[in-house]
């Protein structure tokens, strides 16, 4: 097959139990199962407003084919023009943590592609529009999933509030070097 990264991520099993699986990073669309090879796309965040219309994604939202990236924090380059640390021409990176120390899942989607030699599981991040302060860090949050709700996203619900942005307080961040 092809070299790609891998990432591990928490899914449902066939028998409903919540495991930790390698998906390949970039999800495949169905299109693309008689040669996911040859797939170019940059289909690595799947836009939360959007993700139920685009060819991309929209069969695996729609089979509800969820997963969470378990992090302890995430890397994010700081936007262009940003005035958070005032005004500087170099770029900057931050390592964004929870405030409260809980767990982070953030949602994701994944696809499931039978070639004649190997199931091919490949995966999505989740993105929605950020609140105040993380727009002045990105134009963009991932979906971060609250840990009492990590079970029912993975099994589907569809009650959870996923539009709203993560709370100004929720996280914190460093410079990274």
């Amino acid at each position: 097959m092809f070299a790609a990264k891998t990432v591990q991520v928490w899914a449902r099993n066939q028998a409903g139990e919540h495991v930790l699986k390698p998906m390949r990073w970039g999800l495949i669309p169905p299109s693309h199962s008689l040669a996911p090879e040859l797939y170019e796309g940059q289909t690595f965040h799947a836009r939360l407003e959007t993700v139920h219309e685009k060819p991309a994604y929209r069969e695996a939202w729609a089979k509800k084919r969820r997963c969470l990236f378990p992090m302890v924090n995430f890397q994010q380059k700081v936007k262009d023009g940003s005035d958070l640390f005032g005004k500087t021409s170099k770029p900057i990176k931050l390592s964004i943590v929870r405030a409260d120390d809980r767990p982070m899942g953030v949602a994701g989607i994944y696809s499931a592609i039978k070639t004649p030699t190997e199931l091919i599981l490949s995966v999505a991040m989740l993105t929605r529009a950020p609140g105040p302060r993380m727009f002045k860090i990105h134009e963009r949050e991932p979906v971060v999933i609250e840990p009492e709700h990590f079970a029912a996203w993975l099994d589907g619900a569809d009650t959870l509030d996923l539009t709203t942005p993560w709370a100004d307080d929720a996280f914190d961040y460093k410079l990274v070097a």
